[in-house]
C-alpha cells in the first residue's frame, strides 16, 4: 500500500528527527512512499524553491494533490502548525482517504482535532512509543479503507436496521457487518457439519 507522509518544513529544526523516524518506522511497517520531500527537503530549500514564483508554487499545489491521489493512507504530522497542513488533511479527507494526524506529545492540533470525520485518525506519540502509535493507527486506518457498498432497502427492512442498530448502541453498517459475518460463520460450520 502507497503512503503520502508529509510535513511542515518550518518544524524541521524542533521535529526533524522525529520526520525521519517516523518516515522510516513506515517503510519498516511494509508501507511504499510515493515522495521523500517531508525527509529530503529543508525549510531553507522549500522557501528558496517557493520564492521563484508562482510556477514553482502552482507546481508544488499540484504535485501534493497528485501524491494525495496516489495514496492509499495519508500520514500527516502536524507538530508545527500550518494551515497548508490543515488544508491537505481536508483534501485527503475529501478524496476518502484514510488519513493519519501525528503530532508530539503535547502539540495537540486543536483544530483538526475537532473535525468529525470516520476516516481521520489523530494521535500523539513521543520518543518511546511512536512505532505502537504508528502500527495502532495503521491497523485502524487499513480498516477504514472498506470499500463502499450501496443498496437499497424497502421501508420495512431499513426501520429494521435502524431500530436494531439503536438497540445495539452501534451503527448501522457495523450491524450489517456482523449480520455478514454470523451468515458466513452460519455457513462455515454446516459445511464443517456435513
Amino acid at each position: 500500500m502507497k503512503v503520502f507522509f508529509t510535513v511542515t518544513y518550518q518544524g524541521e529544526d524542533k521535529f526533524g528527527e522525529f520526520y525521519k523516524k517516523i518516515y522510516e518506522e513506515i517503510e519498516n511497517l511494509g508501507y511504499e512512499h510515493v515522495d521523500k520531500e517531508a525527509v529530503e527537503t529543508t525549510y531553507e530549500e522549500y522557501v528558496g524553491k517557493m520564492s521563484r514564483g508562482r510556477e514553482f508554487q502552482v507546481e508544488n499545489y499540484h504535485s501534493k494533490m497528485d501524491h494525495i491521489q496516489q495514496a492509499d493512507i495519508c500520514v500527516i504530522e502536524t507538530s508545527a502548525h500550518s494551515l497548508g497542513l490543515g488544508f491537505m488533511v481536508q483534501r485527503a479527507l475529501e478524496m476518502a482517504k484514510p488519513t493519519i494526524v501525528l503530532y508530539y506529545k503535547d502539540n495537540t492540533p486543536y483544530f483538526l482535532s475537532g473535525v468529525e470525520d470516520e476516516k481521520l485518525i489523530v494521535r500523539s506519540y513521543d520518543e518511546d512509543n511512536y512505532k505502537k502509535v504508528l502500527r495502532d493507527a495503521f491497523n485502524i486506518a487499513r480498516e477504514k479503507r472498506d470499500k463502499r457498498f450501496n443498496f437499497f432497502l424497502s421501508p420495512k427492512l431499513l426501520n429494521y436496521i435502524e431500530e436494531a442498530s439503536k438497540e445495539r448502541g452501534i451503527t448501522k453498517s457495523k450491524l450489517l457487518r456482523d449480520m455478514i459475518v454470523n451468515h458466513m460463520r452460519e455457513n462455515k460450520e454446516a459445511g464443517e457439519e456435513e
